[in-house]
């Protein structure tokens, strides 16, 4: 019951924080689970940075450029990039202390879809490192053609694998009755 309350709060929150137009509540709302997030800060802190450099990077920096064409709003810019951290901070903050399956469980077809996407993700979470190990076994010294010819079979080979298993999930997802009415 707690986890599905925090679910149903965390999703409140999400409505909330990307209403609000004011860098300085969005910092008083981090700042607040900054306080709350205890030991894991330093964790939390690196995971966000990790998830959200390279999106935000390409967005202010194009963001940026744009204004050689025309006026760029500097406000917009902070407030967007505060926004992007504060709900991903809230996210992993939240993943970390609730159990999604038990959040869910009040709904048998969120929790299908939640095992389903659970099972999909370890999947290809395996896939990839399988790859990865056989790369690193084959080239200990890694050039940037070699990386782009592994980049391209990986991509290639998740993109068959996608397109096969979603024929193979949407039939037993069918024929388990999840599309009825």
């Amino acid at each position: 019951m707690k986890d599905r309350v925090i679910f149903f709060l965390y999703l409140a929150s999400l409505l909330v924080f990307t209403s609000i137009h004011d860098e300085i509540l969005l910092l008083c709302a981090l700042i607040v689970l900054f306080l709350f997030s205890g030991d894991s800060l330093v964790y939390l802190l690196k995971r966000t940075l990790k998830s959200i450099v390279a999106f935000t990077s390409v967005v202010s920096v194009s963001y940026l450029a744009a204004g050689f064409f025309q006026a760029v709003e500097y406000d917009f810019l902070i407030l967007f990039n505060i926004r992007v951290f504060l709900l991903t901070y809230m996210t992993f903050f939240v993943f970390e202390r609730i159990n999604i399956f038990k959040a869910l469980s009040f709904s048998k077809r969120l929790s299908w879809l939640v095992a389903l996407s659970f099972s999909q993700i370890n999947i290809y979470r395996r896939s990839f490192l399988e790859f990865w190990m056989g790369l690193m076994s084959r080239q200990p010294v890694l050039s940037y053609a070699n990386w782009l010819k592994s980049v391209k079979s990986v991509t290639l080979f998740f993109m068959n694998k996608t397109l096969y298993s979603s024929r193979d999930i949407s039939a037993g997802m069918k024929s388990r009755g999840f599309f009825d009415d």
